[in-house]
């Protein structure tokens, strides 16, 4: 009998070592991060994966399975002990106290802590028959549980957790992601949490050109040293935009021939509200209609108080300042106009000094192209149109009334105005 006694001792110890290494192994796998495992892991463990998945479903009655079990082996072992030793029950206790603790919870649970995706798929079927094994007692109180606690269905990170834990995967931290990863994810994040306003352009700092203009070589002069790809056309005031001018449809145009802009298409400009998250107003350019917008107030829709871009949006993403070949960084606050050639990537201030605004921008400020004076000829070698007449066909405006504005999308008039906008001291830079 003492052998005996001693077999199921030593059994109990390593079965209670197994239950209480599966117990913390498996519920630390919950099933978000089964999931994510089952479909872009490795292949061993996609294959760990499914085998979890179905016995980590109900947590609760996994989780009531395994105390019950490892309950149960801790209580038999003193009374085995007991008998092994005789009827010494302070020793049996101490002994099995001993054992209990250092092989059935200290070195199971410290090597399940590492490996549990591994060890939990191994055991799947054993755990499988214990379910069935304790079914009776332990789908009741797993059902209590589900009623009084509710069901578990994996761990779902806030958006401010979610942006910490990226954080951490940052390559300085240890991760496998990229500082710009880390800023670009981080940017997406935060997208639907900032407002037009906080990156709009106020329109007195906006380049715009009359409906009345005719593109003769000072007007094209201006428009070419702006470097813009699109220049809001307004009628009368500079606050009634009635559309956009592609700058690139000009390229076939003569100087010389002064045509009106009236008789050069104008495209829509959808109006959005100044309280419109970035989120929302990133999937309407992408719906393709236009890549600039005119940021009115809810209080005075027709008239509009600045522009924002794609572009505009683009960089609170990627968190810093776009600037092409043409472009003048400047900062606002210290009034410094910066080379691209010596400063090719400018962090937004908004992300370097935990400011909420942005204050920097990009601007044109007569960058130093080379631009035909109004006496000087244009290059040779140019071909421009001789004749008013000759404009492609395209390009003229169908209606050379007052162009139809778009402003679908409007704002809610009863929603509450937020503050109005930091203003930028820089003109609208867009090269989107």
């Amino acid at each position: 009998m003492f052998w005996l006694y001693l077999s199921g001792a030593i059994f109990l110890v390593l079965f209670g070592g197994l239950v209480a290494g599966l117990t913390l192994g498996l519920m630390s796998l919950d099933q978000t991060n089964l999931h994510i495992l089952a479909t872009s892991g490795d292949e061993k463990q996609k294959k760990y994966a499914a085998r979890i998945q179905p016995i980590r479903e109900n947590g609760h009655l996994l989780l009531v399975t395994l105390l019950l079990t490892n309950t149960l082996v801790n209580e038999t072992l003193p009374i085995l002990f007991d008998s092994l030793f005789g009827g010494g029950g302070f020793t049996a206790i101490l002994v099995s106290t001993g054992l209990i603790v250092l092989f059935g919870e200290i070195i199971p649970q410290s090597v399940c802590s590492r490996h549990g995706l591994r060890v939990g798929a191994f055991f799947a079927w054993p755990v499988r028959i214990l379910i069935w094994i304790m079914w009776i007692i332990a789908y009741p109180i797993a059902c209590l549980l589900d009623w009084i606690l509710g069901e578990h269905h994996g761990v779902i990170y806030r958006r401010a957790e979610l942006r910490e834990l990226v954080s951490l995967h940052e390559s300085t931290q240890g991760g496998s992601l990229t500082h710009d990863e880390v800023t670009i994810i981080q940017g997406a994040l935060d997208l639907s949490g900032k407002t037009v306003k906080e990156v709009m352009t106020p329109m007195k700092y906006v380049f715009s050109l009359s409906f009345e203009s005719r593109l003769d070589r000072k007007t094209m002069t201006d428009i070419l040293r702006a470097g813009h790809s699109r220049v809001p056309i307004y009628k009368e005031t500079p606050n009634n935009i009635v559309g956009v001018l592609l700058v690139k449809n000009l390229i076939l145009l003569n100087p010389e021939d002064a045509v009106p802009i009236s008789e050069v298409k104008i495209f829509d400009s959808p109006k959005v509200c100044l309280e419109e998250s970035l989120f929302d107003l990133l999937n309407r350019f992408q719906e393709g209609g236009s890549h600039m917008a005119q940021v009115v107030d809810p209080s005075s829709p027709s008239s509009p108080i600045g522009i924002i871009t794609l572009e505009d949006v683009l960089e609170e993403i990627i968190q810093e300042e776009i600037v092409d070949e043409t472009d003048v960084f400047v900062d606002v606050a210290k009034k410094i106009r910066v080379i691209r050639a010596m400063n090719p990537r400018i962090r937004r201030r908004s992300t370097m000094d935990g400011q909420n605004g942005p204050n920097t921008s990009t601007t044109n400020q007569k960058s130093d192209l080379l631009v035909p004076g109004e006496n000087k000829k244009w290059p040779k070698g140019l071909s421009f149109s001789s004749k008013r007449n000759d404009v492609p066909e395209h390009l003229k405006n169908k209606n050379p009334g007052l162009p139809r504005s778009n402003s679908s999308g409007g704002c809610d008039e009863h929603r509450e105005l937020l503050e109005q906008p930091n203003e930028r001291t820089a003109l609208l830079g867009t090269s989107v």
